[in-house]
């Protein structure tokens, strides 16, 4: 049922625009991509400028959250400047239930990968009738 939820969601989304998100002030939503395979959720995020102590990523077995703050160095006086924010935020809805204490997360050259295992479902068992 969830998963109906969900793509009527993306559906309406898609129809009437993304809803709008509050997001920290100074934060810019991350590109990101998700897909899923049989056994996991994968989520790819591009974080350009962020280091990986700065990255923090929090999870449910539904929704993952991530955090990325970009700090900079020096500031000088700018001619022109487009690239002002703090950092990334974003809040996903995962398309499966997925176990987090065996997430993985990698971060090279500026793509932060997550990969959630899956939750095995309970396949259908016969129950005997004593």
């Amino acid at each position: 049922m969830k998963k109906i939820h969900r793509e009527v969601d993306r559906l309406f989304s898609e129809f009437f625009g993304k809803p709008k998100v509050m997001l920290p002030e100074g934060f810019r939503e991350p590109l990101v991509n998700v897909y899923e395979t049989s056994e996991e959720v994968v989520v790819a995020a591009d974080l350009p400028g962020v280091n990986k102590e700065d990255i923090s990523l929090n999870a449910t077995e539904d929704m993952l959250e991530i955090k990325a703050e970009v700090k900079r160095k020096e500031e000088v006086e700018y001619q022109h400047k487009e690239r002002r924010y703090k950092g990334f935020y974003r809040k996903i809805s995962l398309p499966a239930k997925v176990d987090v204490s065996k997430a993985k997360a990698s971060y090279v050259n500026g793509v932060l990968e997550v990969r959630l295992p899956k939750i095995e479902v309970s396949k259908k068992v016969n129950i005997p009738i004593e």
